[in-house]
């Protein structure tokens, strides 16, 4: 048995409706400024600690151990 007509049928997209583009606010760019923000509020307070011990160790006053 050989069957001729192998193609395949069309869907019918007269039903289909396409979905609304979703709309991006202002989010990812919020998210952006906030990770910008609390990146460099991170680097700074390392930056002043690390401040703090080399001033502490310069003037020689941490003692280690006893």
């Amino acid at each position: 048995m050989k069957i001729d007509d192998l193609r395949a049928d069309r869907d019918d997209l007269d039903d289909f409706t396409p979905r609304t583009p979703a709309k991006r606010g202002n989010n990812l760019v919020m998210q952006v400024a906030a990770g910008v923000f609390l990146g460099g509020l991170a680097l700074w307070l390392v930056q002043l600690g690390a401040t703090a011990l080399y001033a502490k160790l310069m003037l020689g006053t941490i003692t280690f151990g006893g």
